[in-house]
């Protein structure tokens, strides 16, 4: 078992009686070790001990992207096995099976991935290691919708927290903190939310949380999205919403994609009015087309944003983070509500772990028992009396 072994948080106590309790409460399973997917952000170093004390770590895999946060060295002190990632390794079966197949030999495997990675790759991942992998617990609904987009019918088990009530707070407070970031890094510039009107692109989860959140601050804000479903709910919820993409973004000039599929291509890039600000919740590959700023000019101002000329030099908008999540600029923060449902993808994982999980599309979500028993022990640790 590997403790937190630096402070990093002022309720470091808190966080950690919290996972060691709740581990007591479901249960370790000695035979069994996770390969997880890791944001290099402050919550990882409490939650990767608390996957080694219910199960064995075997290897964690970081985000390319978050490679640069302060808390990757804490991570790496801790000890554990560290497999580098790509979307090329992670679709590549051969490279992963080599990977997996150095671990324990005695312990089964269960895939803790965030953003799909081994979407694609999964059931030839498991024919090569016959009997040695026994799940996929996907935490994202990024991940969760490269799964039912392969058109694959798997052959392991597959559980999500995704779409869980418990992830309700942390998808909002993501979106709160992207704007926080989007906020911070005007100011560094001299320039306030305030003087912004904002598109939001994705009304799900925590696209909602970031129309939510600019509309609280007084940002004219309207909303984009593809889905008969969503569009209904935000106009429902009182915002303007645009069918078009195009006609929502001549509107605004802060953007903030929230999508996980690519909705900011070359045609939307033509339509920005010049000085944008362009902002996202998640990776840069998930939010733009292959090539789509490669017509630009990049020119760094900050290590927060860039400013993309066009040829002319007559159009530029500002991009933030390169395009990757905002909130990481600022070490993603929000609060307690990460180790609630943080507590639900180890009692997924435990699921997992028994069996209890059918093979197939991801149809399973944690059992209301075993979200009760997380929601309880939160509430003990983190409630005020």
């Amino acid at each position: 078992m590997v403790d937190n072994g630096s402070s990093t948080h002022f309720e470091d106590a808190r966080i950690s009686a919290y996972f060691s309790h709740l581990a007591t409460e479901l249960g370790p399973e000695t035979d069994v070790q996770v390969a997880c997917v890791a944001h290099m952000v402050s919550n990882t170093t409490y939650f990767l001990p608390a996957l080694d004390r219910m199960f064995g770590v075997g290897f964690y895999m970081p985000k390319p992207k978050s490679l640069s946060s302060r808390y990757t060295n804490l991570v790496r002190s801790f000890g554990f096995a560290e497999q580098p990632l790509s979307r090329e390794w992670a679709e590549n079966p051969l490279q992963v099976a080599n990977a997996l197949s150095k671990l324990d030999p005695r312990r089964r495997i269960i895939l803790v991935d965030i953003g799909g990675y081994f979407a694609s790759s999964l059931n030839e991942i498991n024919r090569l290691l016959p009997g040695r992998i026994i799940g996929v617990m996907e935490g994202t609904e990024n991940g969760v919708q490269k799964y039912e987009a392969s058109g694959l019918e798997y052959d392991l088990p597959l559980i999500t927290v995704a779409r869980s009530p418990l992830k309700l707070p942390e998808d909002y407070l993501v979106g709160a903190g992207v704007v926080f970031s989007v906020e911070a890094t005007l100011r560094e510039q001299a320039q306030i939310l305030q003087s912004r009107s904002a598109c939001v692109i994705g009304y799900g989860r925590v696209g909602s949380g970031v129309a939510e959140v600019l509309r609280g601050r007084g940002i004219p804000t309207v909303v984009h999205d593809v889905s008969p479903l969503a569009m209904a709910e935000a106009a429902a919820r009182g915002f303007r919403v645009y069918r078009r993409l195009d006609d929502a973004l001549r509107q605004s000039n802060l953007i903030i994609s929230a999508t996980g599929s690519r909705a900011i291509n070359p045609g939307a890039l033509s339509v920005l009015r010049s000085g944008t600000v362009v902002a996202t919740v998640t990776s840069s590959d998930d939010e733009f087309t292959p090539g789509a700023l490669r017509q630009y000019r990049k020119v760094p101002i900050s290590p927060r944003v860039s400013r993309f000329e066009s040829d002319e030099r007559r159009r530029y908008f500002w991009l933030v983070n390169e395009g990757n999540a905002a909130n990481f600029l600022d070490d993603a923060v929000i609060g307690p509500a990460i180790q609630l449902i943080e507590g639900e993808k180890l009692a997924a994982l435990k699921e997992l772990a028994l069996g209890v999980v059918p093979r197939g599309a991801f149809r399973t979500e944690v059992t209301l028992e075993r979200r009760e028993v997380v929601a309880r022990v939160w509430n003990e640790h983190f409630l005020e009396d």
